[in-house]
């Protein structure tokens, strides 16, 4: 600072005494042009430093939007899988306590009645798989929001 300080006071006292015309002009001074072009430099190097970070940021977001709608449609489809489940459910109970009844009163074989427990058993069976499904395509959002939050985190 004090360099500075002294080479500002020796170019004050080079210009003592001489005419206003006589004065260098500021573009005419060597070593200010030079600490002018570093500071638009550094400006320069600050807004591409900001416009990167800007468009990373757009394309976080982007992703995140992404993201977003395939794990809604993940959710949707599971939603979907687990109504289809819940109407198999409640038509093999329906057709279970109708063979279960109708073996009951009345005194037949039980061809029929077994039969039809069979077929709501199989019902309940592939409710089942759908369930899980469902159940696992929820666990893996949570697992991979969870692994991407860790990667953010880093």
């Amino acid at each position: 600072m004090s360099s500075e300080l002294a080479a500002c006071r020796q170019r004050a006292l080079s210009m003592r005494g001489k005419l206003m015309n006589e004065l260098p002009t500021p573009s005419a001074r060597p070593d200010d042009s030079g600490r002018a072009d570093k500071r638009e430099h550094d400006a320069d190097s600050r807004d591409a430093a900001l416009d990167t970070r800007e468009r990373a940021a757009d394309a976080r977001e982007s992703a995140q939007a992404g993201s977003d709608q395939a794990n809604q449609a993940i959710l949707a489809a599971a939603d979907e899988r687990d109504k289809a489940a819940d109407v198999r459910d409640a038509l093999a109970d329906e057709r279970d306590r109708a063979a279960s009844l109708d073996s009951f009163l009345r005194d037949a074989d039980y061809g029929p009645g077994h039969k039809a427990r069979m077929s709501a058993g199989m019902d309940r069976v592939d409710s089942k798989d759908d369930r899980i499904s469902a159940a696992d395509d929820r666990s893996n959002l949570t697992r991979n929001s969870r692994e991407r939050s860790e990667l953010d985190d880093d």
